[in-house]
């Protein structure tokens, strides 16, 4: 959970996904689905969301009551630590419309704070199918009210975004943990700091071992390019090569120590996006399992429906429409 608590606190992002601008919350036929829920709401509802990160959801429901003078009390809840209006001081407007809402840190859903029969409707995008599946029906089932509504978007095992986690994953785990890229380019680092201060900026461009694993580095790159040649692919490598490239060009006798950590800075960074990208699979719904939560909540007494949510003509998540 702590590479999403990172990601959450570091990013300056709403939502951690490509639908959309992720600095603006949710746009486009998603907010539409959204908006076509949230108001059928009662008035004053209390809405809380599921797995909210740094509130994009939560803020939706709250600017949908604003506008529409229903007074929605509004939640959001999440296993990672968070802090959204800490995380976006910097936007006094956006920061103001957050500190409406309540957020809970470090909540996971199976322990939710909210008394029994205290919730009109839980809405989750991207969030519930992270949790154990069972004891996560059953807390939100206790504190819905009757007739009240869970509505959750859940991980299209055949979406782009899905797809797309697949192919980042994998380039991902073969940058980091197979191929010796970030181990060349801390060597070369390495042998900087012990030999700029004696040879200087010429001796150093002219050091034959600067020149070997240089030449090591780029190779490795031009490797990495050519097995993952595909766009989707390459974009992940190109990502991951520019960050390297910029540390090097930046790189002078004063601040050598400092590159080395920039570039121990960002394979840890790729490596969360790595672990996040993993989460996001391992959350990935087919059919059969997406049925199982329709099958878990009958089995607890509410009523539920599974749909397909599409955009731009593909399968974007699975939606589960949950009434107690």
């Amino acid at each position: 959970m702590e590479h999403w608590s990172k990601y959450w606190h570091h990013h300056g992002v709403l939502n951690s996904f490509a639908e959309g601008d992720a600095n603006s919350g949710y746009t486009g036929d998603l907010k539409k689905f959204w908006e076509q829920h949230i108001k059928t709401l009662p008035q004053g509802a209390t809405i809380v969301d599921l797995g909210t990160g740094n509130g994009a959801l939560a803020m939706l429901a709250h600017d949908f009551g604003v506008t529409h003078q229903k007074d929605f009390i509004v939640h959001g809840i999440d296993a990672a630590k968070i802090d959204p209006p800490q995380q976006f001081s910097k936007s006094p407007a956006l920061a103001k419309k957050l500190k409406k809402i309540t957020f809970h840190s470090e909540t996971p859903i199976e322990r939710s704070p909210f008394n029994e029969a205290s919730v009109d409707a839980f809405v989750a995008q991207f969030a519930l199918e992270y949790g154990q599946r069972d004891e996560a029906l059953k807390a939100t089932l206790k504190s819905l009210k009757e007739n009240g509504q869970l509505i959750a978007v859940m991980h299209h095992h055949d979406s782009k975004l899905v797809k797309d986690s697949k192919v980042g994953f994998t380039v991902l785990t073969s940058i980091l943990e197979e191929s010796p890229l970030f181990q060349q380019s801390d060597m070369l680092l390495d042998l900087a700091a012990q030999a700029v201060p004696q040879l200087g900026a010429e001796g150093w461009a002219n050091y034959p071992h600067n020149k070997i694993l240089t030449r090591t580095i780029q190779w490795t790159m031009k490797t990495l390019q050519e097995k993952y040649a595909k766009p989707a692919e390459l974009n992940y490598v190109n990502d991951v090569v520019r960050r390297i490239a910029r540390i090097f060009e930046a790189m002078n006798a004063d601040n050598i120590q400092e590159s080395r950590n920039r570039l121990a800075h960002q394979y840890h960074l790729l490596n969360d996006h790595r672990l996040r990208l993993k989460d996001q699979l391992d959350a990935a719904l087919t059919k059969k399992d997406a049925s199982a939560y329709v099958k878990a909540s009958e089995k607890l007494g509410a009523k539920a429906e599974l749909d397909v949510l599409e955009i731009d003509g593909s399968p974007f998540g699975w939606t589960l429409s949950l009434t107690k």
